[in-house]
This record gives C-alpha cells, sequence and structure tokens, in this order.
C-alpha cells in the first residue's frame, strides 16, 4: 500500500506504532515525513505525548470504571472490525 496523504500518514502513523520500523510501509511514512513539515510536526506531537504518559503514574481506577472502560474498548473494536467485514477486508479476532 502506497501512503501519499498526510491523512493517509496520520492514520497510518496512529495503526502501525508496533509495526516493524524497516518495513515498506514505515519507510514511505518515514521519506514523506521527513519532507512534510505538517507531518513532522504531527508526529514530534505523539512522541511527546507518549513520553509524557509514560512518565506518569497509571491512574487509580475503580472496578465499575475499570469494567466500563474495558467495554467501551470492545464495542468500539468490535464497531471497526464491523466496518472492515464491510468493505471486505478480513476479520481479526480480539
Amino acid at each position: 500500500m502506497t501512503v501519499n496523504t498526510c491523512r493517509e500518514i496520520y492514520r497510518h502513523i496512529c495503526e502501525n506504532l508496533d509495526e516493524d520500523l524497516s518495513s515498506p510501509r514505515c519507510r514511505q511514512i518515514r521519506k514523506h515525513v521527513d519532507a512534510c513539515p505538517d507531518c513532522r510536526a504531527y508526529l514530534d506531537s505523539l512522541k511527546k505525548t507518549v513520553a509524557l504518559y509514560r512518565e506518569l503514574p497509571a491512574p487509580e481506577l475503580t472496578r465499575s470504571a475499570h469494567a466500563e472502560l474495558l467495554e467501551t474498548i470492545r464495542l468500539e473494536f468490535s464497531a471497526v472490525e464491523s466496518k472492515k467485514t464491510r468493505r471486505g477486508g478480513p476479520k481479526r479476532t480480539p
């Protein structure tokens, strides 16, 4: 898949944070980010956000808040997978 627009870059950066950095997609993203000041600023902002979250202690959640959070994540994941299935994409099981 070729990544050409900033919108595609934003989506792929978030979707592929755990991808192998030497993959063809990551090389395309890196090439675009190197040439695009807006995407470079976006990536820098993401890096700073992740660094800040790593420095902060994990919040204490009540059991009900934890259960609600997990349910929200499950519902969001189901909605995304449903969209992929309607578009003909592969369906992954959680």
